[in-house]
């Protein structure tokens, strides 16, 4: 019986005219178009039922129908405790914030440092806010001056003068290799106002002290606007935290978790002064965390076994809560 049906299937398409290669494609195309009602009907269906949540629960946080319960960690008194013995040490600072439900915990909160290279995120947001706008593009070519060369960090210094670089080249150097030449080009090209905008678009005008320094708390700010991309539309946000998850400092704060897990961050460092910073955003799966830890008057040696602790226990505390 069931040959005959296959044979009338056949006689069918046969009598039709109509290809072997063309029955295929046209299966395939039944099939994709199937798929993507079936897609579009369980978003929809996702949509309403958020929906209908939102009108039930008017004056809960729409975002609570996104987590599951378990992922929403608001006690975090045990992990301060644990963090407060270290903090006992007044040069070391310490901010951590929960962003599915912004559960905190600051340890010497009011201690500053010199930022270094981590005041190369505003940069880099005031960068990509003229590429969002249409200022500039990707493909934007800068020049290379003598009076931007900087040895300290990265190689861009070694290029010779009159170089040109994309803006895309000269954002990845600064982000992924702290190049501190491309800082200089970069900045070189951008009008004071631009990174002013960035600074009072988060109401952190007064991110700096007297002496330009910079608390861990404040500095996080940065991060909480491009997690939430507050500033910058969704595309340019996830651009920057795209390439600092690729950053080759696995230093630091990247030595206290697992390998693999996603960690888009910034370190700043002053090797002659002691001071190290690292601060970025631990994607921990459905718990996704700020870390920001600065230290100083300490070795490089001390500085990082130190970070490197507190790294550990902020991440076992989250991801075993």
């Amino acid at each position: 019986m069931k040959n005959k049906k296959e044979n009338k299937i056949i006689q069918f398409f046969k009598s039709k005219n109509i290809k072997k290669e063309h029955f295929l494609w046209l299966v395939i195309f039944v099939l994709l178009a199937l798929s993507s009602i079936c897609f579009f009907s369980r978003k929809y269906d996702e949509r309403k039922s958020i929906l209908k949540l939102k009108e039930k629960y008017s004056l809960i946080s729409p975002a609570r129908s996104l987590y599951s319960k378990d992922d929403l960690i608001i006690n975090v008194q045990p992990l301060r405790d644990s963090l407060t013995e270290i903090g006992e040490d007044p040069n070391v600072s310490i901010y951590f914030e929960f962003l599915n439900t912004g559960a905190n915990i600051a340890v010497n909160k009011d201690m500053t440092i010199w930022p270094a290279s981590l005041m190369k995120i505003p940069i880099a947001m005031a960068v990509m806010k003229k590429i969002e706008i249409g200022e500039w593009n990707m493909d934007s070519e800068m020049i290379l001056y003598q009076e931007d060369k900087d040895e300290r960090f990265g190689d861009l210094y070694r290029k010779p003068n009159n170089t040109k670089f994309t803006v895309q080249e000269l954002l990845y150097e600064m982000l992924d290799k702290s190049d501190n030449t491309a800082r200089a080009i970069l900045m070189r090209n951008l009008d004071k106002g631009d990174i002013e905008e960035v600074l009072n678009h988060l109401g952190i005008e007064d991110i700096y002290d007297a002496e330009n320094k910079v608390t861990g708390k404040k500095y996080s700010i940065f991060w909480r606007s491009l997690y939430t991309s507050s500033f910058l539309v969704e595309e340019y946000s996830q651009q920057l935290i795209e390439i600092m998850s690729h950053s080759q400092t696995n230093e630091y704060l990247s030595r206290g978790l697992p390998k693999g897990l996603i960690f888009s961050h910034k370190i700043g460092v002053i090797y002659e002064d002691n001071i190290y910073a690292d601060s970025g955003i631990v994607y921990v799966p459905e718990r996704p965390y700020i870390i920001t830890v600065m230290m100083q008057g300490k070795s490089q040696d001390e500085s990082e076994k130190i970070i490197k602790e507190i790294s550990q226990k902020i991440y076992n505390y989250v991801s075993s809560y």
